[in-house]
């Protein structure tokens, strides 16, 4: 199945609902590193001017930025309008299992904004998630706007007699048990309906261009709970690396340690090595390894095939810095590069030193002795 994705789909699709001025648009802008506004494709792909057509559900939002997300807003759904619901509910069940698989859904972002805090789950909500079923495609609630609970949080402070210098002190501190109510409360309310979220996730300094989505990815990809959709999601996101290095480690590195344990220490050494580029965002996998930058060899024993798993992420991940600098060399040159850093840096020593320990520790546990690895990629980065 997860080849089946990587062969067939090479765009991720997410629909985000929510009331008007949920602030879905921003949190679409961040993740997709942008300020700019999408560009609106209808079902056939011919772009819309939105100045003169109203755009609707089936229409396809794309940033220029990152094309690999497409997006399809509820255009501030509430409970009142039935034809409405009624359309939406129509899209999620087509979408959700549809033949094509290019025109599936693959998750659902549904946003409550917290600067209405007291009305957090209307009728609207529980609407939704009484009535829509999303078969196998996982909601996550977003709490967006989080940071309208720090006027809220001051004002409160104010009103139980504290002078502003004070109140403006212990405001961050009230917010966040404001937060963690409020989000108990909602999930208490949606937890009891007939489809329930998967997961919520509140959203803090959206407003701020250089906030990241790294949280809201993992979140994704957390609920997401299929290998294909995963790397999907990790490869179009451009969010954080450490994600996809994260994952894999799980995957790639985990399978081949499983593999070496149980049918012996006979690796296919390029077919490891491209599959753990499918993880990396997608500009960055046209670059490949050669046989000169090989760590491993065929017959490979458990620490070998970790240390070389090591290596090779740490690699990856520099050459993913490299493609980032405004004088980057090109795709054919960044792995040599790469590897020469690596070679002459003094991290190949060290990660020798800290496989063996962790091999030692944890060789009988491929989950534990991948999570040990992970923290060893993650303190090693060049």
């Amino acid at each position: 199945m997860a080849r089946e994705y990587m062969e067939i789909l090479n765009r991720f699709r997410v629909l985000i609902i929510g009331r008007a001025n949920a602030g879905k648009t921003t949190i679409l802008q961040r993740v997709c590193n942008t300020v700019e506004n999408p560009e609106i494709f209808d079902g056939n792909g011919e772009k819309i001017d939105n100045a003169v057509v109203q755009g609707t559900l089936k229409d396809e939002l794309v940033f220029r930025s990152n094309p690999g997300f497409v997006f399809h807003d509820s255009s501030g759904f509430e409970a009142g309008s039935v034809q409405q619901f009624d359309k939406m509910k129509k899209f999620v069940i087509n979408h959700a299992a549809a033949r094509v698989l290019e025109n599936r859904i693959h998750a659902i972002w549904y946003c409550i904004p917290m600067n209405e805090y007291e009305r957090t789950v209307t009728a609207a909500e529980k609407k939704f998630f009484n009535e829509c079923d999303t078969g196998h495609v996982p909601v996550v609630v977003l709490l967006t706007k989080v940071d309208a609970l720090n006027l809220a949080a001051f004002e409160e402070l104010l009103d139980e007699g504290l002078e502003e210098e004070e109140a403006e002190r212990r405001a961050t501190e009230r917010e966040f048990k404001l937060l963690e109510h409020w989000k108990t409360h909602i999930k208490h309310e949606l937890d009891q309906c007939k489809f329930p979220p998967k997961f919520y996730l509140p959203l803090t300094k959206m407003c701020e261009e250089s906030t990241d989505c790294a949280a809201l990815i993992q979140c994704t990809a957390s609920a997401l709970n299929e290998e294909g959709l995963e790397r999907l999601l990790l490869s179009t996101q451009q969010s954080s690396i450490a994600l996809c290095i994260e994952y894999a480690m799980k995957h790639e590195v985990g399978r081949i340690l499983r593999k070496g344990k149980t049918e012996g220490q006979r690796v296919d050494i390029e077919g490891f090595q491209s599959d753990v580029l499918t993880w990396f965002p997608k500009h960055s996998t046209n670059i490949a390894f050669d046989d000169k930058s090989n760590l491993l060899s065929k017959d490979a024993t458990i620490q070998s095939i970790a240390k070389h798993g090591v290596a090779c992420l740490l690699i990856i991940e520099y050459c993913y810095f490299l493609l980032l600098n405004e004088q980057s060399p090109t795709k054919q040159d960044v792995v040599p590069l790469a590897f020469k850093e690596y070679k002459s840096s003094g991290v190949a020593a060290t990660i020798h030193q800290a496989v063996e320990v962790a091999v030692q520790q944890h060789g009988h546990d491929v989950d534990e002795l991948c999570q040990t690895l992970l923290q060893v990629v993650l303190e090693n980065c060049m």
